[in-house]
Formats: structure tokens, C-alpha cells, sequence
């Protein structure tokens, strides 16, 4: 058994026994799909349809039918497994200018790898989408070399593009209900039969689309467009998925969601991928990634988010603070413990501090002066930082 697998396995019975059946069935189906077994999928979707006709199920019922599937799982085992994080794209030097507006993007340097997350962050204008047309090669670079490790040949579009996925913003439109076109594409990616629409109706469950499968574009919400979208991108086992503005049509909850499923799925045993995203949310966007570049006016600022300091981090701790105090209240309380400066934007304050006071001081010297915060974050080491004049 496949200690990582074991993990997971385990960590899904833990999410039911503490009541979090909703993230516990992702994770389940998640399981189900590493065993790449008909059989598992035909009974996860069996699970999936008694859940349904069952809202009243207790609780010692569900589990009983969970651990019975989970089981089923673990027998069935992997039948392959991807161990490496292999590097799948490597970017050196790139530039690329507009000659009519004078735009320049320049100085692209990194690399991606599977199981890895980049997040693309920058103020609207700066190039973000552009970046990811390079990457998508939409656009061919001025100079620079992006080398794609899965494609034995770069200048065969098919090739390459079977693999390397992009996902604009605005979804295009489709006809029929949603599994219809589902099926209808499925042949294109090699994916037939009855094990074909298995499949199909695995990623259709596991992106919470089963409410909405029978139905047509015209009574689907833009966010389900963008996660039917996600489904068809899928089953196509991407190595690289290039995401423009994928939170955009999503409420906050949804967000969050789609964001660590996309983690768990980039995470796969068995098939695992690289993805790349541009967004505006930038701390739903930290949360998941391990880099983030930000851009501003075409250039690139690296940080890594797995290590406490990075080479592009602050010296200083800044703060977002949102509170009724006035800005006397503030600099009267945080001059003690030498604040050095104070901005606000019209809603929330920004304060910075030597990298030697602590966020546990700065709150307990606000509790001191009776500064109560409707929201507080440090942002010292995000890339939120980089927006402040």
C-alpha cells in the first residue's frame, strides 16, 4: 500500500468521524479516482445517488456505508503511481513587447513543477494575461526560451496543447445540457464507452455539478460554467492548467472551494499537474500557492511561500487594520512601541513596524488602549505588500 494513499484514506474517515462529511465526500471521490478502477467509480457514483434519495440518513448510517466504500478502495489499490515532482516548465529570460502601445513584459525567470501551484497576482494592465498567453503559446516571445519537459515537439500544437491547458476568464458558449456536451467532447480526448461516461460522471460529482448536469447554459450560473469548464479540463489529465481569473465568478465560499480541490487534484498520486492562475483574490490565492510572481508594469517580482523569509521579503511588519479608533488613537498607542508609519486608504489603516516588535505585542498593545479591530492581517510577508505606494 502507497503510504501517501494510506494517508488519504485515513484522513477521509477522520473528516466524517469529525462531522465534515461535505470535504470528507471530496476527499472520498478523490481516493476513487487515484484507483482509475470501474468499479470503485460505479459504486462512489452508487454512493453519491443513496446520498441523495437519503438526506435523513443518520449519521452512524453514512459512516457505515463510507467505511464499506473506503474498503473497496483500499483493495483495489493503485494501479499506477507518479512519485516524482518533475520539472514540467522551465521560462528563461522571456520578453515580449506590444510595438503599437509599447508594453513590455520582460525578465520572466522560473520554473514550474508537478504538484506545484504558481499564483499570478498585479493590478489590471500589467501583464498578468499576457504572461499566461506566452505560456499557453498563443504568443511567441520577442527573446527567451519556454521549454515544455512533456512535449517531444513544441512546434505541434496538438501535441502540446493536449496537454498544456488554458481556461480564459470568459467560458465559451456551449450547446445542449451539461453532460450531454460533456459526453459529446469525451471521444476527442480518447475517453469511450461506458468506462468513458464513468468518468465523466465522476468529475461531474466531484466538481458538485450532479444538481446541475441535465441542465443548459441559459439556467447555469457563470460560476458552474467555469467548473463544468474545469471538468472537461480534467479528464483530459492536464500536465500544465493555466487559469485566468478562475475565482471571478464565484462567491466567496465557492472560492475557497474550487481553490483546494484544484490543490488536491494538482496533488494527485497518480496523476499529479502543474497549475499556474491569475486572480485578484490575492489571500485566497497565498493560501494554495507555493510562488507567487507579481507583475507590475511588466515586470516580475518573485516570493516563495513555503519559507518564512524570501529574498523580495520585508524588513518590517505591516498590518491591515480596520477599526473605528481615529489615527491620533492609533499613533498615540503604537508610538510606544515605535510604529514608523501610518497610512490609510479611506477603510483600513496600514501600519509599519520595526521586523522587531511581534504581532503578539502589537495586539496586546492594542487590548492595553482599547483598540478593538474589525479586521487585523499581517502583511508582511504577502504579496499584498507589494501594492502599497
Amino acid at each position: 500500500m502507497n503510504p501517501a494513499f494510506e494517508t488519504h484514506l485515513q484522513e477521509v474517515h477522520n473528516h466524517y468521524q469529525s462531522g465534515d462529511a461535505f470535504l470528507g465526500l471530496r476527499r472520498l471521490t478523490d481516493c476513487a479516482f487515484e484507483t482509475q478502477d470501474p468499479e470503485v467509480f460505479r459504486k462512489t457514483i452508487a454512493l453519491y445517488e443513496w446520498l441523495e434519495t437519503n438526506t435523513n440518513a443518520d449519521n452512524q448510517e453514512v459512516l457505515l456505508k463510507v467505511g464499506h466504500l473506503l474498503e473497496t478502495i483500499r483493495n483495489a489499490g493503485l494501479k499506477t503511481e507518479h512519485k516524482e515532482n518533475a520539472k514540467i516548465l522551465s521560462v528563461q529570460k522571456v520578453t515580449k513587447t506590444y510595438l503599437k502601445s509599447g508594453f513590455k513584459i520582460k525578465d520572466l525567470n522560473f520554473e514550474l513543477n508537478e504538484r506545484q501551484i504558481t499564483g499570478l497576482v498585479g493590478e489590471n494592465g500589467n501583464g498578468k494575461t499576457t504572461l499566461l498567453r506566452l505560456l499557453a503559446a498563443e504568443l511567441k516571445p520577442d527573446n527567451g526560451i519556454i521549454n515544455y519537459s512533456f512535449a517531444k515537439d513544441t512546434a505541434d500544437q496538438y501535441d502540446l496543447k493536449t496537454k498544456l491547458i488554458y481556461i480564459e476568464q470568459r467560458i465559451p458558449r456551449w450547446y445542449g445540457t451539461l453532460m450531454d456536451n460533456l459526453h459529446f467532447v469525451l471521444p476527442y480526448y480518447d475517453i469511450k464507452g461506458e468506462e468513458g461516461h464513468l468518468w465523466a460522471d465522476m468529475m461531474i460529482a466531484r466538481l458538485g455539478l450532479r444538481p446541475y448536469r441535465h441542465l443548459t447554459w441559459n439556467r447555469i450560473s457563470s460560476g458552474y460554467r467555469t467548473r463544468f469548464e474545469l471538468a472537461k479540463t480534467l479528464l483530459r489529465k492536464p500536465k500544465i492548467l493555466l487559469l485566468d481569473e478562475p475565482l471571478a465568478n464565484l462567491d466567496i465560499l465557492s472560492q475557497q472551494t474550487i481553490l483546494q480541490d484544484l490543490k488536491f487534484m494538482a496533488n494527485s498520486i497518480t496523476a499529479p499537474f502543474g497549475m499556474i492562475l491569475s486572480s485578484q483574490h490575492i489571500y485566497e490565492v497565498e493560501k494554495v500557492s507555493d510562488t507567487i510572481i507579481f507583475i507590475k508594469n511588466g515586470e516580475p517580482q518573485y516570493q516563495t511561500n513555503t519559507t518564512e523569509h524570501t529574498p523580495t521579503a520585508t524588513n518590517e511588519l505591516i498590518v491591515e487594520l480596520e477599526t473605528s479608533a481615529t489615527r491620533e488613537a492609533l499613533a498615540a498607542a503604537f508610538n510606544t512601541i515605535g510604529v514608523t508609519k501610518i497610512q490609510y486608504n479611506g477603510g483600513v489603516f496600514l501600519l509599519h513596524f520595526p521586523a522587531t516588535v511581534s504581532v503578539s505585542l502589537l495586539l496586546d498593545t492594542m487590548a492595553k488602549n482599547n483598540i478593538a479591530p474589525n479586521y487585523f492581517r499581517n502583511i508582511s510577508n504577502s504579496s499584498r505588500r507589494f501594492f502599497i505606494n
